[in-house]
């Protein structure tokens, strides 16, 4: 696992380069570039690794940094506008994402198994949510894998395809979150049993 930071040179080019574009389509494009990889993603679908090996070990990434408190707002609005919901202004933000990816250790799983394990996703989110002022979420891509499991719980929201496009880029895990803080700190993640990278991100004061 590797960690990443907004990196202000790549931030600056794109200002410069969108120059005539709107604000808030600077930002998403700033966004999008600063959680994309350096590597072209092969979104064709191939067999997927269940594994836990160096393929999927490698397809475990964490990028972090802070916003500005304006580029923390306009992201903010554009996330709850999003969800359609209104939240705390204290509150952190937490999305829990399901989408395709060649790496997913619950592909495997029964039936029975993987309900047990989203409702023990549920279970802990709520949990570290309710401790730490967060708003948490649970939101599926139309190409997430299994997504029959997934749309037989009424607290997954289905994504409009604005988190596929803008803010989980890669594609390498089935699994991923994303934290912004009311501080502007945002951490993103991608892998399964994140929630130890969750509550250590939540706590870190």
């Amino acid at each position: 696992m590797f960690k990443l930071t907004i990196n202000s040179f790549v931030v600056g080019i794109c200002k410069k380069s969108y120059i005539k574009l709107s604000y808030r389509r600077i930002l998403l494009i700033i966004f999008t570039i600063t959680f994309s990889s350096s590597f072209a993603q092969n979104k064709e679908k191939s067999k997927i690794n269940t594994k836990i090996n160096k393929d999927y070990n490698s397809s475990r990434k964490a990028f972090k940094g802070k916003l500005n408190s304006e580029e923390y707002k306009e992201i903010r609005n554009l996330i709850l506008k999003e969800l359609k919901v209104e939240i705390p202004e204290k509150n952190a933000i937490l999305i829990n994402y399901y989408q395709y990816g060649n790496n997913c250790y619950e592909y495997k799983l029964d039936e029975k198994d993987a309900l047990t394990v989203i409702q023990n996703c549920f279970r802990i989110s709520s949990r570290l949510s309710k401790e730490n002022n967060t708003s948490d979420f649970f939101v599926y891509s139309s190409e997430a894998l299994k997504k029959e499991r997934i749309e037989t719980f009424n607290n997954f929201i289905l994504d409009s395809g604005f988190f596929d496009k803008n803010i989980f880029t890669l594609k390498e895990n089935c699994r991923a979150f994303f934290i912004l803080k009311s501080d502007g700190e945002f951490l993103k993640y991608y892998g399964s049993d994140y929630f130890s990278e969750v509550k250590n991100f939540l706590e870190k004061k």
